[in-house]
């Protein structure tokens, strides 16, 4: 602007104003020309001064396009030309070295979009951004580079470059005035800790400082001391000493105890009567009087009790806690004052985001309706019933407030893929290699409907299923389903070919539970057998039909279908072969899965699993060698081929049916990317089976690490295993995957 300024005067010195009987825009590409022409102030065919010129460039400039203006004037033709510079767009940004798994952080860092002006006070933001980051981070001597190339099209292309300097390590950690707690046990609560031999070691401390966390550890601290009592333990702001020639650094916090205090009363003070009983909700705390006051199990109880109003239908509620403390006697007096304001209704649900799932799929899996007054634990059991449906990867329920005793529901969903092709497999040395694979789609046209095929296949084994699932048969409570299946399984001396049918009525009694009804009719072969065996089991290989009923009943509370991180699966499965056919027992299923993460915990998703499965048979007249119980494999033991145990191989002369089994696994899965998806667990599986005992055939044992990655056809585990506990002979199987399982 200042150069241009001086151009117009050294041009105009001796001019006043001079006749213009045309304008000229030259090297104008993102503003119009008749903008532009309406933002000079003046018309052709006028006469016009250096000072209107000057106040048109000023208008130019602010549009913020340019780079630089320039102005000639032609006095043969009388024409104002305004030749413009404009400024590059950004055709390409990325960060390099710093945060390159987590593209929504970069983008945060670095707030400049493709296709916009270059800028070059935005450019130093960044920069500055990124190394604030970094420096939060811990390390010191942090830099950014810049690299720009302008491309043939004018536009640049921007890569900042981040070079990350040298990590700050607490060599010592020291808090000063911590006598009545274990310095281990506070140590353990802190992100700021001191480093110990061996730090890279899984399970060791690196004591790599976090600045960002540092003033939180203090919060931490006091933490920690209220969960034994003490409530007036004051820690003072860190003070950190760091050596940056060595990047080492001592930490001192200075923690003022005080004593413990013990729960003397407890009471509700709640401004509207008959909402609760009072005594029995104190009954139910986990904080009882004479108890030494703890902070985790008294937020606990204002949790509860949050609950407790907020099902009543006041929405709104505030719990104020006061703790009058008796210094002198170490106790305290606590009195939670609730606030409940006006009970609150339903106004309207709202559904958005589903671009595929009908409305009223989403709706009747909410448990408040427009009318309705409000209850949070409904408005918690109508995320996780969501959850389990499998067909969204986020959900957000929204508390819009209309009124004082109105509001909104918004039901945002996010949809996923829940059209699925599923591939799984593996090779033992049993099976070779085994192939799944299936088309399947759990909300068919959007209507929650589940239609699948799928198939798998060895070199020794083949099945088919097609099968069709109605969760909601017309809305109702009621589900139904059908499945149509062939297969073959070829063992060392005989054959098996299995054909047949099942259908099921199913009805939800709970929100949480939900039970069913069926029945299944097999046709199984048994052919091409050894003749050097067809005599001696003559009479497990004889030919036969199952026609049978089924019961089983499942309780649900996960919060996800695929990757739940709270909540139990309980459910039983009873079969009772003998309605007609050949085949005649009884069999049941018990299954138990828990799940817990930790988030809330450790600020890490880490998630707990519990699985375990208990299955028995009764003899009522005939169990065919293909009903009987069997363990080994995904699902059951891992590090075994499926059908493992018993040994089937009729050259074994051995035992090979089995009526009882009890199989469980401990699992914990860490994150690796959250943006991809992707997750890393460990599990320990061990299982008995038996026939006249649970564990007279076998007793086994697997460890080992399964990838998890919900990629966008469907969910993946690829499973690297060993086992233990095994025997000569056992067959053995070091890897496996699937996909479309849940976790």
């Amino acid at each position: 602007m200042k150069k241009v300024t001086i151009f117009l005067t050294l041009l105009f010195s001796t001019l006043h104003s001079y006749i213009v009987s045309d304008i000229e825009f030259r090297g104008l590409y993102h503003l119009s020309h008749n903008s532009a022409y309406e933002l000079l102030g003046f018309q052709k065919e006028s006469y016009v001064s250096d000072r209107e010129i000057n106040k048109a460039l000023k208008r130019l400039f602010k549009q913020n396009y340019f780079e630089n203006i320039s102005v000639e004037y032609f006095e043969s033709n009388e024409t104002l030309a305004f030749i413009f510079e404009e400024k590059s767009t950004v055709s390409k940004v990325n960060l390099k070295g710093f945060m390159d798994s987590d593209d929504e952080k970069q983008k945060e860092l670095l707030n400049i979009k493709k296709g916009t002006f270059l800028d070059r006070a935005k450019i130093e933001e960044s920069k500055k951004r990124i190394i604030e980051a970094l420096n939060f981070k811990g390390s010191v001597d942090n830099m950014v580079e810049v690299e720009e190339t302008k491309l043939d099209n004018g536009t640049t292309q921007l890569e900042f470059i981040a070079r990350e300097g040298e990590e700050i390590i607490i060599k010592d950690l020291q808090l000063e005035g911590a006598d009545s707690l274990p310095f281990d046990d506070i140590e353990n609560e802190m992100a700021n800790r001191e480093a110990e031999g061996f730090g890279w070691l899984i399970g060791r401390n690196s004591g790599e400082m976090k600045m960002r966390e540092l003033e939180i550890d203090g919060m931490r601290i006091k933490d920690y001391y209220m969960q034994f009592g003490y409530l007036d333990a004051v820690v003072s702001k860190p003070v950190a000493d760091i050596d940056f020639n060595r990047y080492s650094a001592k930490v001192k916090f200075r923690v003022e105890e005080g004593v413990p205090y013990s729960i003397r009363n407890i009471n509700i003070a709640i401004d509207k009567d008959n909402i609760l009983d009072i005594n029995e909700t104190l009954l139910s705390f986990l904080t009882q009087p004479k108890d030494v006051f703890n902070i985790v199990r008294f937020r606990k109880d204002l949790e509860r009790l949050k609950y407790a109003v907020a099902d009543k239908g006041y929405a709104f509620v505030q719990i104020e806690p006061d703790l009058k403390k008796d210094r002198d006697n170490q106790l305290v007096d606590i009195t939670l004052n609730v606030t409940t304001g006006e009970k609150v209704f339903i106004r309207n649900v709202i559904v958005s985001g589903n671009r595929v799932t009908l409305d009223r799929v989403v709706r009747r899996e909410v448990y408040l309706a427009p009318g309705d007054l409000y209850n949070l634990t409904d408005l918690k059991d109508s995320r996780n019933a969501l959850g389990r449906l499998g067909y969204f990867d986020n959900i957000n329920i929204e508390e819009k407030r209309v009124s004082t005793n109105e509001m909104d529901l918004v039901v945002s969903v996010e949809e996923g893929r829940t059209g699925m092709v599923q591939i799984g497999g593996g090779y033992s040395t049993f099976l070779g290699m085994t192939f799944d694979a299936g088309v399947s789609d759990k909300n068919v046209f959007g209507s929650g409907m589940d239609l699948g095929f799928s198939l798998q296949y060895s070199k020794i084994s083949s099945r088919y299923t097609l099968s069709l699932t109605n969760p909601r048969l017309n809305d109702s409570l009621y589900s139904g389903s059908f499945s149509v299946n062939k297969s073959t399984f070829e063992y060392s001396y005989y054959t098996v070919d299995d054909t047949g049918f099942s259908t099921t009525i199913g009805r939800r009694f709970t929100r949480d539970f939900r039970a069913s009804l069926g029945y299944g009719y097999s046709d199984v072969l048994y052919k091409d057998i050894d003749s050097a065996y067809s005599d001696y089991y003559s009479n497990y290989l004889e030919s036969y039909i199952k026609s049978s009923i089924f019961l089983s009943g499942t309780y649900d509370t996960t919060d996800d279908y695929f990757l739940p991180r709270e909540g139990v699966i309980l459910s039983d499965s009873v079969e009772y072969a003998g309605v007609g056919g050949d085949a005649k027992f009884l069999k049941n299923t018990l299954s138990f899965n828990a799940y817990k993460g930790v988030e809330d915990y450790i600020d890490s998703d880490v998630i707990f699993r519990y699985k375990s499965k208990y299955r028995i048979m009764e003899d009522n007249g005939y169990i065919p060698l293909n009903e009987s119980i069997h363990m080994g494999g995904i699902g059951s033991v891992r590090g075994y081929d499926p059908y493992a145990f018993p040994n089937r191989d009729l050259a074994e002369y051995k035992v090979f049916t089995a009526l009882q089994s009890f199989t469980n696994s401990v699992e914990m899965s860490l994150p690796i990317s959250k943006k991809a998806k992707l997750r890393w667990s460990f599990f320990v599986d061990y299982g008995w089976i038996g026939k006249d005992s649970i564990d007279d055939v076998a007793d086994r044992g697997g460890y080992g690490g399964v990838l998890e990655w919900i990629s966008p056809m469907a969910p993946i585990q690829f499973v690297f295993s060993r086992a233990f506990n095994d025997e000569a002979g056992d067959p053995i199987s070091k890897f496996e995957f699937t996909m479309g399982r849940r976790f």
